[in-house]
């Protein structure tokens, strides 16, 4: 898999955040129902309900409010939250790219910013598409599981024709392409290290 000339097909959508599913988190492990809540800070039950679910947007003050009845603070809040992104990527978060030049070929960055030495990405290729004529190399290792479709392979000459539950591994500086011969969308769980993108 080549990860030159990529360019964001659709940005991530932030989730305000992510406040709002903290929020319900800590309601939840104190036993609160949305109606107690309300009631302790004399907010209404529709607002909150939409606090927690990313809706809307609360204020600091606001945000101060329902924290302190809920028994915690904001730097803990912030703690929580800003814990999970180093460490989960939700479906709204990820990143989708396109190969400049490449039609019908669609990588979606599944730990985007992780900062880390292993990249995972979900790649598909719609019927018809493929890498390009001519294969391609870089430096690093990658594995790629077939969850869908099918999808031809080339690593170094050879080729093989996945089937879905099939896997192929391969040092990437090995010559490698692909190509979808088959009526419906191939769809992949790729790795790769180091990280192209």
């Amino acid at each position: 898999m080549s990860t030159d000339d990529h360019a964001p097909a659709s940005p991530a959508s932030p989730r305000n955040d992510g406040i709002g599913q903290h929020l319900r988190r800590e309601r939840l492990e104190r036993g609160f129902t949305l109606e107690k809540l309300a009631e302790k800070t004399g907010l209404s039950r529709s607002y909150l309900s939409n606090v927690e679910r990313d809706v809307n947007s609360p204020t600091i003050n606001t945000l101060r409010t329902i924290v302190n009845a809920l028994g915690t603070t904001l730097s803990q809040l912030f703690h929580a939250v800003d814990r999970e992104r180093r460490v989960l990527t939700r479906p709204d978060q990820r990143v989708e790219l396109t190969r400049a030049g490449v039609e019908g070929v669609t990588y979606t960055l599944l730990n985007p910013k992780h900062g880390g030495k292993l990249e995972m990405m979900m790649l598909e290729v719609v019927p018809g598409a493929s890498s390009g004529d001519n294969p391609h190399t870089h430096s690093g290792e990658e594995v790629g599981l077939l969850l869908s479709g099918e999808l031809e392979y080339w690593v170094d000459g050879v080729h093989y024709r996945l089937q879905p539950g099939d896997c192929v591994s391969f040092d990437s500086s090995v010559p490698h392409r692909y190509s979808n011969p088959g009526d419906v969308p191939a769809v992949c769980v790729w790795s790769e290290t180091p990280p192209g993108f």
